[in-house]
């Protein structure tokens, strides 16, 4: 399961991941701070793509700020 993640939004969010899991769209996870240990907010986009343009939309996450993680923790 492809998982990336930004540190940089213009919201003031302390991170979002990006999960692209092997049986539908893909699932952006809003972490609010750095204690958050679920997700304060998700949502669900067909493609990678269209869940970047989401985050860069709503957020302000610059497409050069996503890095591929090894894991989702």
């Amino acid at each position: 399961m492809p998982v990336f993640q930004s540190f940089e939004n213009a919201a003031g969010h302390f991170r979002i991941v990006l999960l692209e899991p092997e049986i539908e769209g893909v699932y952006v996870h809003v972490f609010e701070t750095a204690e958050s240990v679920f997700p304060e907010r998700d949502y669900l986009q067909d493609t990678l793509q269209d869940a970047m343009e989401f985050c860069a939309e709503n957020f302000g996450v610059p497409e050069s700020s996503w890095r591929t993680a090894a894991t989702y923790d």
